[in-house]
């Protein structure tokens, strides 16, 4: 995993578009998404990641959660020993890391930036606090992870 980005400043709006990309408004908890969420600083961070290099790699030990802000990655699974395919694009809204956050497990694919991206990086501890807090957030994310795992193993994610 390449250590090329940068943490930037987390602004209010950054904030509230995180809570809205999330759905934290949509869950059952009874504090405001906003405030949920700066419960949680300073330990999620904001990052510019430039184009061109790995955010996570296949293989590698890793447990945090990202979700795009801004910018596009691809999504590559190793193919036999030299060879990798792209599986799959995430873009502004979307997230991963899921999977090695749940299962505890090595990463299940490599995340590379395709062009300049902002990326909201949240420590795995403060992840599993947040799940705990919003129990829609934890369904929708295992359910995504589920259907990852999912395709991985019907030859979708290969």
């Amino acid at each position: 995993m390449s250590d090329t980005h940068l943490k930037l400043n987390v602004h209010p709006k950054d904030l509230d578009w995180l809570a809205h990309a999330l759905k934290l408004s949509e869950t059952m908890s009874d504090a405001p998404a906003l405030e949920s969420l700066l419960e949680s600083l300073p330990a999620i961070s904001l990052e510019s990641w430039p184009a061109g290099v790995e955010v996570l790699r296949e293989g590698d030990a890793g447990e945090d959660f990202f979700v795009v802000y801004s910018g596009e990655l691809s999504v590559r699974r190793n193919v036999g020993k030299t060879s990798a395919r792209t599986v799959g694009r995430l873009e502004s809204g979307d997230f991963f890391g899921e999977i090695g956050f749940l299962l505890k497990s090595a990463r299940s694919a490599t995340v590379r930036t395709e062009s300049e991206c902002h990326l909201f990086r949240f420590p795995s501890e403060e992840f599993a606090a947040m799940l705990k807090r919003h129990k829609l957030l934890e369904r929708w994310v295992k359910h995504v992870a589920c259907k990852r795992i999912a395709d991985m193993f019907l030859g979708n994610g290969r």
